[in-house]
């Protein structure tokens, strides 16, 4: 029997299973607190150094899950500005919703390979 024959099959597989299929992608959540209040409906973005970024929306208890895209869940693994906004119909009152935390955002959070969970609890301008 030949080797040759043997070998060039097992090559071909393991050159074709070498590709990247994509971004690496890890799995994000976390929850979102104004005040210490759970907020809902409320956007958060996660924008990596190169790549489009991922996006999720709290629920009415204020958590949320990131999603790349449709059918691929996560963050991009890496560093993140990290970018949330809400409606100001749901920030009513003197505390209003703090720039800070979207279009001026400092906000940073490394992903890594695995489970990442990251809660932030917001501080209202007039707090």
């Amino acid at each position: 029997m030949n080797i040759r024959r043997l070998i060039w099959p097992v090559m071909i597989a393991l050159i074709a299973g070498c590709g990247k299929s994509g971004p690496q992608l890890a799995p994000v959540s976390g929850r979102i607190t104004l005040d210490g209040q759970p907020i809902e409906n409320t956007d958060i973005a996660f924008y990596p150094e190169i790549g489009n970024p991922s996006a999720g929306r709290t629920d009415k208890d204020g958590h949320y899950e990131l999603g790349f895209k449709r059918g691929m869940m996560g963050g991009m693994v890496g560093k993140n500005l990290v970018r949330i906004s809400t409606s100001s119909e749901l920030v009513k009152g003197p505390n209003r919703f703090p720039e800070k935390y979207n279009s001026k955002s400092e906000l940073h959070r490394d992903v890594e390979p695995g489970k990442n969970v990251f809660d932030f609890d917001l501080k209202s301008e007039g707090k």
